[in-house]
């Protein structure tokens, strides 16, 4: 019966975890995204903005070198990811997500 308590823990904890926003680790510029799922409901504008915002950020942690890139480089990542969340939001309304 004590075996069961630490991976009834477990699982409640992972469950808690799935449910919770969790922002960016590494400070992204995009304000407001999360790595957790969108909380809003499907369709909804509030969901296009939230799943523009995870578009963005997405697209700047994949281009982005902290270790090498300079403020320039950033800045310009930053515009271009900002960018592809603007179509991304545009095409969520237009129902293709």
């Amino acid at each position: 019966m004590h075996k069961a308590t630490p991976l009834l823990l477990g699982l409640l904890v992972g469950i808690a975890g799935c449910n919770t926003e969790t922002p960016y680790p590494n400070l992204s510029p995009i304000a407001g995204a999360r790595v957790s799922a969108n909380p809003n409901p499907p369709g909804s504008e509030a969901f296009c903005r939230q799943y523009a915002r995870q578009t963005a950020a997405n697209r700047y942690e994949g281009q982005i070198d902290r270790r090498e890139d300079g403020f320039g480089v950033r800045a310009l990542t930053a515009q271009s990811a900002e960018a592809d969340g603007e179509r991304a939001y545009r095409r969520c309304l237009a129902g293709r997500t």
